[in-house]
């Protein structure tokens, strides 16, 4: 954390880190801002977002998450159909990015990809090192995802709705009893943004039912189980269990990849000062212009 007492700057190493997932923010100014704001909206829109956060949270540790292009995605070779609703990025996206991470460099707020690795895996492998490590994580995302990840040490700020998401949110939101259920929750629910199936025509009400008395999917399809599930909803599971046992490996989170940076790389270090403020006063003068003191006060 970065703070001003009396004209003293210090910084205080509090083991926050703040795990942005950074194409997520990009896709929501691309599809909010575009009705609204004429110039390079994406980059108005996240950059202001990345500003806010610097200045709310003043975070010590933060990483920028971006995905990498992938050979081939290691999930389609058991489901075809992931994520094949999702449309090419478009070019107004493909053309922003580098300008995106160029001015993150500015900010000096680390940039972090895996060649081959989706976002997720790369999180989902960072913050279990980190909580070996002894950091609090903040996962900025809207992303569900990234529910299973939460424990004691890890937290999902929502940040445009202003939401954080721990245990006893996901408790009362899907009305499970444990956090582990959660890919067992979405694995018979299913998740229509990523394409994966589920179990058609089971609601959550079945579902927390179910899982609440079984635990997990594996629990419910055995045939000592199964025989007691009402008639209508036993000939479903039968049917369509393959359905749930893929969309489990689909939701699930790889956390086992090698994170070979050390902490120091995950550091807020000096920013370009006035580099940065001539960039947001070009993109937004009305806007920024209210923020310069908020950046001089917190910026070292």
């Amino acid at each position: 954390m970065i703070i001003n007492n009396n004209n003293n700057i210090k910084l205080i190493n509090d083991k926050r880190l703040f795990i942005i997932d950074s194409l997520l923010y990009i896709y929501k100014y691309y599809f909010y801002l575009r009705k609204y704001y004429k110039g390079n909206y994406i980059l108005y829109g996240f950059l202001k977002f990345i500003i806010d956060i610097l200045i709310k949270k003043k975070p010590t540790y933060i990483v920028a998450i971006f995905d990498s292009k992938l050979k081939e995605n290691y999930k389609k070779i058991f489901f075809l159909n992931y994520k094949n609703n999702r449309k090419k990025i478009p070019t107004k996206i493909s053309k922003t990015i580098p300008y995106i991470k160029k001015y993150l460099n500015i900010l000096n707020i680390p940039i972090f990809y895996i060649k081959n690795y989706e976002a997720d895996d790369v999180i989902g492998s960072l913050i279990k090192k980190k909580e070996k490590e002894g950091y609090i994580n903040y996962i900025i995302t809207e992303d569900k995802d990234y529910l299973q990840l939460i424990s004691k040490k890890t937290f999902i700020l929502n940040y445009n709705k202003k939401i954080f998401i721990d245990n006893n949110y996901i408790f009362k939101k899907y009305n499970i009893n444990n956090i582990n259920k959660i890919i067992d929750y979405f694995s018979i629910v299913g998740d229509i943004t990523d394409n994966i199936p589920g179990i058609p025509n089971i609601g959550s009400k079945k579902t927390n039912k179910l899982l609440n008395i079984y635990n997990d999917i594996e629990t419910i399809f055995l045939k000592k189980n199964i025989k007691y599930i009402e008639k209508n909803f036993k000939f479903k599971i039968k049917k369509y269990k393959y359905l749930a046992k893929i969309s489990k490996k689909l939701f699930k989170i790889n956390t086992k990849i090698k994170i070979l940076k050390k902490k120091n790389f995950f550091l807020r270090k000096k920013i370009q000062k006035k580099k940065i403020i001539k960039i947001l006063l070009n993109l937004n003068k009305k806007f920024f212009k209210k923020k310069i003191k908020e950046i001089n006060y917190f910026f070292i």
